[in-house]
């Protein structure tokens, strides 16, 4: 029994990790523009449909390319209908779910419905009698690594103190000489270019297909809220509880309920107000 619970525990947290670096960008992109963007999913999925078909070092620079410029495209379309003061969220969002929606039907239409999925490893690692494929080391060993590096980013350079400006008065910095806009396009340079390493990063784990976008839009968004929207560190640990509860869910509980599980859970932080409380105490990274 005990056994089980770890390799569950184990396998959970493992998968977690891209999941949390889907949250990053989530938290990142809310705390600097207070809105979200929900093509993210759609990002990843674009890249591995992409490395799907190219393979190779080109194929993920095309696949994380791909999903640079489908953000970008975001982000013009952001600067255009916003600016510092006057910010319309729900023209923002509403804009993101359309190029979700094309996005997803782009690769239903070029890419068709087979799952998109490569095994590059016949050999597991053996961790105390549990069987892990080194393509989860790999996943780990790269997601530290970002996220390692865009702390320092954030905390340590001119661009992080601009984009922390930005993010607590947006008037403030403009008046200040901060380019917010562009700031904010940044933002969304970076979701796109995390969603796409994820994208990646997820063809040689679980796989994807045309409609796994929703879902993973779903995880990145729901690992954001557990410890506060507003700490971009914090959700890349709630994406590796999501990643956990998953595991858990599909281990113990019938197929319909194990889908519905790590929902459930995210819709019982939203009800009790968790996100708030983070929020009001202090959360930002």
């Amino acid at each position: 029994m005990l056994f089980e619970l770890s390799e569950y525990l184990i396998r959970g947290a493992l998968l977690g990790v891209t999941y949390g670096l889907l949250a990053f960008p989530v938290s990142l992109l809310f705390s600097t523009t207070g809105s979200v963007d929900v093509a993210l999913g759609a990002y990843a999925v674009l890249a591995a449909a992409i490395m799907y078909v190219i393979g190779g070092p080109l194929g993920v620079a095309a696949a994380v390319g791909a999903a640079v410029l489908a953000s970008a495209a975001v982000g013009v379309i952001s600067m255009r209908l916003n600016r510092p003061g006057h910010v319309d969220h729900v023209i923002a969002v509403l804009g993101t779910f359309g190029l979700a929606t094309f996005i997803e039907s782009f690769i239903l239409t070029i890419f068709g419905t087979s799952p998109m999925i490569r095994q590059p490893f016949s050999v597991f690692w053996d961790l105390g009698g549990i069987r892990v494929s080194p393509q989860m080391g790999i996943n780990v060993a790269v997601c530290v690594t970002i996220l390692a590096a865009l702390f320092i980013v954030l905390k340590k350079t001119p661009f992080g103190r601009a984009m922390r400006a930005s993010a607590i008065n947006p008037v403030g910095a403009a008046l200040n000489g901060i380019p917010v806009k562009q700031i904010w396009f940044s933002t969304y340079v970076i979701g796109g270019l995390l969603a796409g390493i994820a994208g990646v990063l997820i063809l040689f784990t679980t796989g994807a297909d045309y409609s796994t976008a929703f879902n993973l839009t779903i995880w990145g968004f729901g690992s954001a809220i557990i410890f506060g929207l507003n700490s971009p560190l914090r959700g890349f640990a709630g994406g590796i509880v999501i990643g956990v509860i998953q595991a858990f869910s599909a281990g113990y509980l019938p197929g319909g309920w194990a889908t519905a599980t790590p929902l459930l859970f995210i819709f019982a932080i939203l009800s009790v107000g968790r996100m708030n409380q983070i929020a009001a105490t202090g959360g930002r990274v």
